[in-house]
């Protein structure tokens, strides 16, 4: 509680009061003057003084440690460690703080285009970072790099224990800048030299692989990502079917999620969360003449986040029969706050529920056919034909 200084209390201001009240005589304008500029400067201390003291012991140790003057280390770099420990003693694995240095990089991926290796990251409940996403034909690909794999060192520096923004602006760097990687695979160091390279994500991919079935691959959920889905499926014939791929996919913007749902769901909830003020968020589906083809959707272990969303929903509204393994788990909704330097912290606010209620977080999206990778492919094709037998497109 800040103190409030001696010529502040109320005895004094009612002393000043007094003599300012009382009626002009002699040199009275002449006192009044005086007193008026003496009143400013108290109230100019007084203001001076609650700002100095309005420093948390935060700020004051760092202000402290940056005086003593026998460490290099800047206001800045201090700051943000604090910030990282906050995030880290709250327990939230998925909550970021991004520096301004850092905005670029993460807009930069999200636009589909970066500079870097070709992997994306991510933060389990081990608190060791792993790849959630290999981008195909990016020098991660060619030089054997799996979704999974943990990340332990860049370029000799120890990122155990990094922030995720800080390990992704170390893979970032000059176009043909080597940058070496250890890795841990299945309990074995793996040491890979890589170049960085110009990426630039094709997050839809979309193939025929039989007369009238299409298989459509959504890595990841970026911008524009349902405008290109909704493109591919436009100039693909499907009718007899749509395998959706989503395996390794670690998610992105719920939003275009959200998009590629409401394709094949007509009317009704999508996904929804409650913040803890008690606000709702509801993502509908408002549209009419939604595709009505037979609906496979594959998943895995690395399926997470906005990915793990759009089948949770296609399985609520009975729109798809979902293949493979049990999805990541990962259901919390983020919020970005710009801080008062442009600096962001991604915060959690709530968890994602799917449409019949069901929480994502902690607990994955559970297939209806658990499927083995080896023969998922065939599995896919025979269970699509069975749903081709019963559904026709006017349905």
């Amino acid at each position: 509680m800040v103190r409030e200084p001696d010529f502040l209390r109320p005895s004094i201001i009612t002393k000043i009061k007094a003599k300012i009240l009382k009626p002009l005589s002699g040199n009275s304008f002449r006192a009044s003057g005086i007193i008026f500029i003496v009143m400013t400067l108290v109230f100019a201390i007084g203001y001076s003084t609650g700002i100095r003291n309005s420093d948390g012991p935060v700020d004051e140790a760092i202000k402290e440690i940056t005086s003593a003057g026998q460490s290099k280390v800047t206001k800045q770099i201090l700051q943000r460690a604090a910030i990282e420990g906050a995030i880290k003693a709250s327990g939230d694995q998925w909550s970021n703080y991004f520096p301004t240095s850092a905005l670029d990089i993460f807009q930069d991926q999200l636009n589909n285009q970066y500079t870097g290796v070709g992997i994306i990251l991510r933060r389990p409940t081990s608190g060791v970072l792993e790849i959630a996403s290999v981008e195909a034909n990016s020098p991660a690909a060619a030089a054997g790099i799996k979704v999974s794999d943990q990340l332990i060192e860049i370029n000799g520096t120890d990122v155990q224990g990094a922030s995720l923004p800080s390990a992704i602006a170390m893979l970032r760097g000059n176009i043909g800048k080597k940058v070496d990687l250890l890795l841990l695979r299945n309990g074995k160091d793996i040491l890979v030299s890589l170049k960085r390279a110009k990426i630039t994500a094709k997050n839809v991919e979309i193939s025929t692989i039989s007369k009238d079935v299409a298989l459509l691959t959504i890595s990841s959920f970026s911008s524009l990502t349902a405008n290109d889905v909704q493109w591919f499926l436009t100039n693909t014939p499907h009718s007899k079917g749509i395998i959706i791929d989503l395996r390794n996919n670690p998610g992105g913007i719920v939003e275009e999620a959200v998009g590629v749902a409401r394709q094949f769901i007509n009317g009704g909830i999508i996904v929804s969360y409650q913040k803890a003020s008690g606000e709702k968020v509801i993502f509908e589906s408002t549209e009419t003449g939604a595709d009505q083809a037979p609906l496979i959707v594959l998943i895995n272990r690395s399926t997470a986040s906005a990915a793990e969303i759009l089948a949770a929903a296609l399985q609520d509204r009975n729109r798809a029969v979902i293949l493979g393994e049990k999805s990541y788990g990962k259901g919390t909704v983020q919020e970005f706050k710009t801080l008062n330097d442009g600096s962001k912290l991604e915060l959690t606010v709530a968890f994602y529920r799917s449409p019949s209620g069901r929480l994502i977080e902690g607990k994955g999206v559970m297939p209806d056919l658990v499927v083995p990778e080896s023969v998922i492919a065939s599995k896919s094709l025979q269970v699509l034909g069975g749903l081709a037998s019963l559904i026709t497109p006017n349905n």
